[in-house]
């Protein structure tokens, strides 16, 4: 037994895939604890502040391990000086834990060194030859579970041959990657990176992920109905769509700046780029299709290429205002581009006729107490030259009502709309009956996955702690499913509301302009959004009704021009 003590480094990247890289972090962890035991070696304790090493996130991460095997490892050996790194280790000085490592071995501040192989330290020259020099210094020792290794210039000759020979292999099997991606682009093949929404198939080809394809469909529809990122990404977010992370394949929610590349990508309309191959995938790849049209893609194109301020028509804000707002906050804005934000002034008016009506027993809401002219809408944005600019909602009706003077629907035209809505109303109920049974599939998915879990997992003895993680995961299962049971009655729901502003469409198309007056603080909203962009302020502080394009013909030329 020397009386050296050992530092663990180990290391796991996803660009690997050698038998040999496939070894995971715990299970190097337990090989190299194993080895120590029987060299009889002495590991060294960590210092109280590890922080350079290891961070409060990766401890959580390893205390919630789901693997109860993977976890009890990372717990049994906590007290260890283990670096555990996931970063490739083919480029040189791009791995922060490894440098620092040789920092401290250069001020002697460590003196051993344990890995699963010599590959795990490095697998470019340069760090190579730092290592090897360090060596030559006498400044570490060297242990490998899988070679053997003394510091002569034999052993040292060797350990260079192996890092020339892994050296070689590395970028043998980058090249031949790099063939072989040119060799399947060309035949119309996936790549080893999967593109979001699509699964690489047995064959190696791209193929809808049957999962998320119903979402990433609804994302492009949103994107093209000028909806903003940040509502896609909590459209999508909220129905469960998690992305695989390169480096640690952890699922993590889509961020705005993942779905603006997938916006501005060819792939998604068909066409697949690697290098200098292109490839047309609508012609050649029978499992392929396309998400949008190549026409649809333009626009989008065109959008991001002028930059413009995107407006979302389709924001929900859940709160107890809801109910007696008309108009969504970014539904009304300036000519510079700023919302304006919904208000009620003087809060006593209608908090004490609810109090009273509540302590008499009485139902009452806001809409049943508060009058048009207490609604205002504020520009609350001082950027604004329009800065505390005010209209109140009877301003706002006035100015739509005015407009609906001029809306007129000949009998020619309401025959055809009411065609329209009828193959809406098919539309809406294949819709609904795919997101359902996308839904439904989620459901069972995620039941599978809990019993495959409990069976691994429920013949292992836990102590408390591992107990309560045991039943955490379980109940997350449960709480997921919770969620898609909700979420496929909120699209029965929706389904009801669909239908219901299609009645409204109809009635609308008889008598607009008396149909709003006498509509409740619901049916303004719906017909705004059936019937108009949006309101924009001009420079002469004066409201303008925007008539959605679509709808132009409807109204009096004389009016929007």
């Amino acid at each position: 037994m020397d009386n050296i003590e050992y530092v663990i480094y180990c290391r796991k990247s996803t660009d690997e895939s050698s038998d040999n890289q496939k070894q995971s972090i715990p299970d190097q962890i337990k090989t190299c604890i194993e080895y120590a035991e029987r060299e009889k070696l002495t590991i060294k304790t960590k210092s109280k502040d590890f922080s350079l090493f290891e961070s409060e996130y990766e401890i959580d991460k390893e205390d919630s391990e789901a693997d109860i095997n993977n976890r009890r490892t990372f717990m049994d050996t906590r007290n260890l000086f283990i670096i555990k790194e996931q970063e490739t280790a083919k480029i040189p000085y791009k791995r922060p834990k490894w440098r620092r490592l040789m920092k401290m071995i250069e001020k002697w501040e460590i003196k051993g060194l344990i890995s699963y192989s010599p590959d795990r330290q490095a697998r470019n020259m340069l760090e190579w030859w730092e290592l090897i020099n360090y060596v030559d210094e006498d400044l570490v020792t060297l242990r490998y579970t899988n070679f053997h290794f003394e510091n002569n210039a034999s052993w040292k000759m060797m350990l260079w041959i192996w890092f020339v020979f892994s050296k070689q292999y590395s970028d043998k099997l980058s090249e031949d990657i790099q063939r072989w991606n040119k060799s399947k682009v060309s035949s119309w093949k996936a790549i080893w990176r999967y593109k979001p929404w699509y699964f690489i198939n047995e064959e190696w080809f791209h193929q809808p992920d049957n999962k998320n394809f119903p979402l990433v469909k609804e994302a492009f529809r949103m994107k093209l109905d000028w909806v903003i990122e940040n509502k896609i990404r909590e459209y999508l977010n909220s129905n469960w769509y998690r992305r695989k992370m390169e480096k640690t394949w952890e699922e993590k929610e889509i961020w705005r700046s993942s779905l603006n590349a997938i916006f501005t990508d060819e792939f998604y309309y068909g066409i697949f780029k690697n290098g200098d191959n292109i490839i047309d995938l609508r012609e050649s790849s029978k499992y392929y299709e396309p998400i949008i049209s190549e026409e649809q893609f333009q626009i989008l194109q065109d959008r991001y290429y002028k930059n413009p301020i995107v407006i979302s028509r389709n924001t929900k804000t859940k709160d107890i205002y809801d109910d007696i707002k008309v108009f969504d906050i970014d539904f009304i804005v300036t000519d510079d581009n700023f919302w304006l934000t919904f208000s009620l002034p003087n809060k006593k008016r209608y908090e004490d006729k609810i109090v009273k009506a509540s302590k008499e027993w009485k139902r009452v809401e806001l809409k049943d107490v508060v009058k048009a002219n207490q609604i205002i809408y504020r520009c609350a944005t001082k950027n604004s030259k329009y800065y505390n600019l005010s209209f109140t909602l009877a301003d706002i009706d006035k100015e739509i009502i005015k407009a609906l003077e001029g809306f007129k629907v000949w009998d020619k035209e309401f025959k055809e709309y009411t065609s329209f809505t009828n193959s809406q109303l098919d539309s809406i109920l294949k819709t609904t009956k795919e997101k359902i049974s996308s839904k439904t599939l989620q459901m069972w998915r995620l039941k599978a996955e809990k019993v495959k879990y409990m069976k691994e997992n429920m013949s292992i003895k836990k102590d408390d702690e591992e107990k309560e993680i045991y039943e955490s995961t379980k109940a997350d299962y449960d709480r997921k499913v919770s969620l898609l049971v909700k979420e496929i009655g909120a699209l029965n729901e929706w389904e009801r509301n669909e239908l219901v502003e299609l009645e409204i469409f109809i009635d609308i198309l008889n008598n607009a302009k008396d149909y709003y007056k006498n509509a409740s603080y619901v049916q303004k909203r719906k017909i705004a959004k059936i019937l108009f962009l949006n309101i924009k302020i001009d420079h002469q502080k004066r409201l303008q009704i925007q008539v959605k394009p679509e709808l132009k013909t409807l109204f009096n030329p004389i009016w929007w021009r």
